[in-house]
């Protein structure tokens, strides 16, 4: 699916809760305040418009996280990665539209299931991700109905049963952004019923691009419109000589810290010899196998690295040659982009003033010539 190219853009970032990059050890703090604090201001100065604020089972939460920053900023709108079915939606919708109204408006939720099945067991979750999919869309129905109905409703379902429910706050512009991601048919047609954005790991071109087609025509069963995010870790050079050179250090130092016996947050759940529980993750694991380099810029090495675990593709050149493959990626039906660096603040910083610039140029060329 190609869809016309519009200035419709949306650059997001991430909030970690302690410092540390990609190969970098942890922080010796296990939270730290002061780093969420000055990552998002980070992000905020460098023309970010959303930071994702991760969860999982062992991290902190991100609603207060998304609260804490909240005064703190003034523009940056948030993703919040949220779990259905540990607390009512009733709730969160309320949890949610409180943030949005205290922010002005800036509160949106990822809503995730979890990748691996054993990973939410250690929130007392023992069930499929087929079924806690079914339990996401359902949950996602009940808070949108929360945040638009004017009156009391009741609502019977196959999960939740509610009667007069009913919330005196409301989102700041009637309904809070909803991301959704997935690659099985059941988390295509979930996303594609209820959510505003879908999320996607980064991939080649082919990939992306397939997946990106498969939630707008799930939307469209719906009689939907939706947006598709795709996450990239970014490395860029002043030549492309010195972003490959940048990508060989920062595999050496993820091989270390991995010979050293660091393991990622999904990792402590694992067993040895175990696939990638997520659909995304098992692509990105092929990736790896297709080649270390892919389409025009696209370093499957932290990959590699990290067996397919995490969201770890890597668009690797100068400034323009990374917005010109951000540029296919658009072409394909994908206008939102999450964009890391291995050092959160100062690469936030270079892909702010040097990245986005140069892709809001080429949006900006290809609408003069379109128009």
């Amino acid at each position: 699916m190609s869809t016309p190219i519009s200035s419709d853009l949306e650059i997001v970032g991430i909030v970690n809760h302690r410092a540390g990059g990609v190969g970098d050890p942890p922080s010796a703090l296990d939270f730290d305040p002061d780093f969420i604090r000055d990552v998002a201001q980070a992000q905020e100065a460098a023309g970010y418009d959303r930071v994702l604020i991760a969860n999982a089972a062992t991290m902190p939460e991100s609603m207060a996280i998304g609260s804490f920053l909240a005064p703190q900023t003034s523009r940056l709108g948030f993703m919040m990665a949220h779990r259905p079915g540990f607390i009512a939606p009733t709730t969160a919708a309320r949890q949610l539209a409180t943030i949005d109204r205290l922010s002005k408006g800036r509160a949106g939720v990822h809503i995730i299931v979890g990748a691996d099945d054993r990973e939410v067991q250690a929130d007392g979750a023992f069930n499929t991700k087929e079924h806690r999919y079914r339990v996401a869309g359902e949950y996602v129905e009940v808070m949108r109905k929360i945040w638009s109905s004017p009156e009391p409703f009741d609502h019977q379902g196959e999960f939740y049963n509610v009667k007069g429910a009913h919330a005196l706050v409301r989102p700041e512009n009637g309904a809070i952004p909803v991301y959704f991601g997935g690659t099985s048919d059941l988390a295509l047609d979930m996303c594609g019923q209820w959510a505003d954005i879908y999320a996607l790991g980064g991939d080649t071109f082919a990939g992306a691009g397939a997946l990106a087609a498969r939630a707008h025509a799930a939307a469209a069963r719906h009689g939907r419109a939706i947006k598709v995010l795709m996450t990239m870790v970014i490395i860029v050079g002043e030549t492309e000589s010195a972003a490959h050179a940048r990508a060989a250090a920062l595999y050496d130092r993820v091989m270390a810290q991995i010979g050293a016996g660091a393991r990622g947050i999904m990792a402590a759940h694992e067993k040895d010899g175990d696939k990638p529980a997520a659909g995304a993750f098992q692509r990105m694991a092929e990736q790896a196998k297709e080649g270390d380099w892919l389409d025009r810029c696209l370093w499957t090495g932290l990959n590699k690295a990290y067996g397919g675990r995490g969201n770890n593709s890597v668009l690797v050149g100068t400034a323009e040659q990374v917005a010109d493959s951000l540029m296919e990626y658009r072409r394909l039906g994908i206008t939102r982009f999450l964009l890391r660096g291995p050092d959160q603040i100062n690469d936030a910083a270079i892909i702010g003033g040097k990245l986005v610039p140069m892709l809001r140029q080429m949006i900006a060329a290809q609408e003069a010539v379109t128009a």
